[in-house]
């Protein structure tokens, strides 16, 4: 099978609401959507988003890229296309793991297509039809933020997880952390997410501030690029924590791994490069007795059906992943969105990745990036 064409769309889809982070609050998802076709006729969809919040040149560069590449791709055997990427120039980092992810996907749709299952079964024998799912909360004051908790909570999640970071000390983070967990009660879970917010010895006085709230673990609690500072944080509390920011690729994975940093990882698949990384960092952390989630980035309906099929392939350790996330923009450019239903989130059955887009969506939200 080979490729002999290589389309893309631009998108820029608003938030129902700001996104607020400790990195500020972000209004609207920019990205592209990315169409491979075949001499035999398939389709093979992906998706190039970097992360909400990085940096600004990387919406840009991800189109530079694939106008790039797309005068080599013609006739290129699908099975090469692990190397397109080669060599990448001066462009960010982040551009380029968005774009080798967005063929990745699309190439694993393809894969997955010709054999006739499913981008799940397709990357491991076996999977979960279903997967636990987290709803994340990023409302910055106490009241809305509870507000939410107990909409979770109705709605039928097993676990919340909030964003910290934002607020100016530890007595702060206890007033609204205390507020969720009232909002959700006892039974949920909790899961905190500072995204490298905070300094070593800050991070261990507010986690150990907010241990008696029952936190499943905390997020990134310190900035990324310092193994060593996150792996003080995890010897100095009780809570267990959470890699995120530091997980961007195989590499940087191993690192966090051999230095024992982290008892769970937060893999990303727009981030670390694709589905066969992100199936790389799975098998390795498996190995060393680390648990792994995945999330989205806040991305439409073709990379949280990417996510979710991966998230498919974990063993079933009970902790819920963060793919619930379509419903914070306003379209996911699905024909049919991938909804959740008592706390879980079905993966399509169909061969690939078993989801179709909105044409007319895709039209209404294609605007320059």
């Amino acid at each position: 099978m080979k490729v002999n064409r290589l389309a893309w769309t631009t998108y820029r889809i608003p938030f129902r609401q700001p996104f607020v982070t400790a990195h500020g609050a972000q209004t609207e998802r920019c990205g592209v959507l990315i169409q491979l076709h075949t001499d035999n006729g398939l389709v093979g969809l992906g998706e190039a988003a970097p992360i909400p919040g990085g940096p600004a040149r990387a919406w840009p560069e991800v189109a530079a890229l694939l106008e790039t590449l797309q005068a080599s791709l013609p006739s290129r055997r699908l099975e090469e296309m692990t190397d397109v990427m080669e060599p990448t120039g001066h462009a960010h980092p982040v551009a380029v793991a968005a774009v080798r992810c967005g063929l990745d996907t699309a190439s694993c749709d393809l894969l997955a297509q010709a054999a006739g299952t499913s981008v799940a079964l397709w990357l491991q024998k076996e999977s979960s039809e279903t997967v636990p799912v987290n709803t994340t909360i990023a409302l910055p004051d106490v009241a809305s933020a509870a507000d939410a908790a107990a909409t979770a909570r109705a709605s039928g999640f097993p676990c919340v997880k909030l964003k910290v970071g934002m607020a100016k000390g530890a007595e702060a983070e206890r007033e609204r952390v205390a507020a969720v967990r009232r909002a959700i009660g006892g039974r949920l879970k909790l899961r905190l997410d500072a995204n490298g917010a905070w300094g070593v010895e800050q991070a261990i006085h507010t986690i150990r501030v907010l241990e008696p709230y029952g936190i499943e673990f905390v997020e990134q609690p310190v900035a990324c690029g310092d193994v060593e500072a996150l792996r003080r944080v995890r010897a100095a509390v009780r809570t267990p924590i959470a890699a995120d920011e530091d997980v961007d690729s195989v590499a940087a994975a191993e690192r966090v791994l051999g230095a024992g940093a982290a008892q769970v990882l937060v893999i990303k698949p727009m981030v670390v490069g694709g589905l066969r990384p992100a199936r790389q960092i799975i098998e390795r952390a498996q190995c060393q007795g680390v648990s792994c989630l995945v999330t989205t980035t806040l991305d439409t309906g073709i990379g949280t059906a990417a996510a979710l099929h991966l998230a498919a392939t974990l063993p079933a350790t009970g902790l819920a992943c963060g793919l619930a996330t379509g419903a914070l923009l306003t379209t996911d450019l699905l024909t049919t969105p991938l909804l959740v239903r008592d706390g879980r989130m079905q993966r399509p059955n169909a061969a690939g990745l078993g989801v179709r887009l909105d044409e007319e969506a895709v039209k209404r939200h294609n605007r320059p990036l």
